[in-house]
């Protein structure tokens, strides 16, 4: 399948603008290393190369019931097969016109992919794939370091592009730069995954499953000492034991100033509440942004020049998350020195035995100091294990591909919402914005990184009747779909209001049940089938994403 490519790469020298499909000009020599299952490309350049593009291109003969499977950018992207008949959405109208209030595409790859809004034309960050009945053609990058992958399918043209995101990157005469490494093969769907990460070189996880709580999806920011401590003493009489107790955002006085703890909500100190955690027989976790400062914090106002500025000298926001946030340089000693010592202080004294690190994709919005997205990205999270050492690490909003091998739990879809239909608002937002059918679709078909990058996060289940908008049988759902498809299983109530019912659930969701996926995939344009195997036992499940609806089979 590789063999049949055309490579073309384009630059400017000194203004003006070159374009060659040649291994060797005058200005540069271009190294090709085919191997059976991967092609290479290595640029020697002889002069200046700025706005570098380069793009890989081969024919694909799609038949009309392939699937293409669109890897999103980032943990919160939607992530799915698509069909000849689908679109792939971008930003819509209303969401362009309110990005300078909402700053709604700086989450995704808005920016820098191509959302052409065609029938039948998608696009995959670092790997995708073509399904065909139960074979794949699967094509991943070996290498982010060097810039993002990004696949495009044009189902319609029978067109396969594959292009290197090197925005930001000027390449002075002389250089030596890996452009391109592609791997491909051609086999069943977990045979692929197995060669793919094989092919890498990726160790197992360390962990394969850890069932826990979060503050979050009860409470959000509004925690405090007595709330913690209440749900603390609850979840230490569970009938399941507990191996997590999370306190997640709220904690702190602002973003950015992460040992400032808010005296009023958390006079004792957070030292205090992990030690509480510990006696529960239960490994302690904290909720960080490590790379963010909000607008209010002390941080962005004391120090300015740790901020990432744009070209014109203003610092970038990222996001409008608690009023407007900045992202750090983290490339800048200070901040290093800073962000090591929050860790140290938060794993060494206060004890906490995992950090959940979220909105890490804001600490590449833009490219900078001569290096790609990629480049940043996976310098970023190099740094965060080596401040975290052996501690546990859950990652979330970060681009899966740096995170591979990288953290022991990744958040594989967005937030859960307390509803489970569609808010029309958020359709209209962004793909990675707060929705249940997309954190959903993306537990399900990013399943493959289970037990081979990471171990996968779908987010939480829900099962209290307070505070929540979804009937018990959605709630229901949501829970078996967590269970076949996760393993990092967090829930956010208060499990002493718990009725009957509602402990056998939990109690079937935890139960450690050895589960395996047979197949999952779209049947119609909102009904999905899966088949999987739950204690060797074979079921079938058909429901409708966009309502929670069951439309065949039993969750019971």
């Amino acid at each position: 399948m590789l063999n049949g490519y055309k490579f073309k790469i384009s630059y400017l020298n000194e203004d003006k603008l070159y374009a060659s499909s040649n291994p060797k000009t005058g200005h540069y020599v271009i190294d090709i290393n085919n191997a059976d299952n991967s092609v290479a490309f290595t640029l020697h350049n002889t002069v200046k190369m700025e706005h570098i593009k380069f793009t890989l291109e081969f024919d694909y003969d799609f038949y009309d019931d392939a699937k293409f499977f669109a890897n999103g950018y980032q943990s919160w992207s939607l992530s799915r097969e698509y069909s000849k008949t689908d679109i792939q959405k971008g930003l819509n109208f209303l969401s362009k016109n309110i990005e300078y209030f909402t700053k709604a595409s700086r989450s995704g790859d808005y920016n820098f992919a191509l959302y052409n809004n065609k029938v039948g034309f998608f696009h995959s960050f670092s790997y995708g794939y073509i399904r065909n009945e139960d074979t794949i053609d699967l094509f991943g990058s070996l290498c982010e370091r060097t810039g993002y992958t990004i696949i495009y399918a044009d189902m319609v043209n029978n067109k396969i592009i594959i292009e290197k995101d090197l925005e930001g990157l000027t390449l002075k005469a002389g250089k030596t730069y890996e452009v391109m490494n592609i791997f491909y093969c051609k086999e069943k769907y977990n045979t692929a995954f197995d060669n793919y990460f094989k092919a890498l070189n990726m160790p197992s996880p360390r962990i394969k499953q850890k069932v826990g709580y979060t503050s979050w999806y009860n409470y959000y920011s509004k925690i405090n000492e007595n709330i913690i401590d209440r749900d603390l003493e609850s979840l230490a009489k569970s009938p399941v034991k507990m191996d997590i107790f999370q306190v997640d955002d709220g904690y702190q006085t602002a973003v950015g100033d992460w040992l400032s703890v808010d005296p009023v909500k958390f006079p004792q100190g957070m030292a205090k509440v992990a030690e509480a955690i510990h006696n529960k027989d239960m490994l302690a976790g904290i909720w960080l942004a490590p790379f963010n400062a909000q607008r209010s914090s002390k941080i962005a106002h004391e120090h300015k020049d740790w901020l990432i500025n744009d070209e014109k000298g203003y610092h970038i926001m990222a996001g409008m998350n608690w009023g407007g946030y900045y992202t750090l340089d983290f490339y800048n000693p200070e901040v290093r020195e800073y962000i090591k010592k929050v860790f140290n202080i938060v794993l060494n004294e206060w004890k906490y035995d995992m950090v959940k690190l979220d909105f890490l994709f804001s600490v590449a919005v833009v490219p900078y100091g001569n290096r790609t997205r990629g480049q940043i990205m996976c310098d970023a999270v190099d740094f965060l294990r080596e401040c975290c050492g052996l501690k546990l690490m859950l990652g979330c909003g970060v681009p899966l591909f740096p995170a591979f091998g990288k953290f022991d739990f990744c958040r594989i879809g967005a937030d859960q919402a307390l509803t489970w239909e569609k808010n029309n608002y958020f359709t209209t937002y962004n793909n990675e914005i707060v929705s249940t059918p997309n954190a959903v679709t993306n537990s399900i078909f990013r399943r493959h990184l289970d037990g081979r990058a990471f171990c996968n996060d779908p987010d939480v289940f829900l099962l209290r009747d307070s505070n929540i908008k979804t009937t018990f049988e959605q709630r229901k759902l949501l829970a078996k779909l967590n269970k076949i498809f996760g393993n990092l299983l967090f829930m956010s109530d208060n499990i002493g209001d718990y009725n009957e019912e509602q402990l056998k659930v939990f109690k079937d969701t935890l139960d450690g049940a050895k589960k395996q996926v047979i197949s999952a995939e779209y049947k119609t344009a909102d009904l999905i089938e899966i088949k999987y195997l739950e204690n060797e036992t074979e079921h079938q499940l058909t429901f409708n994403i966009n309502t929670g609806a069951i439309a065949d089979g039993s969750i019971d």
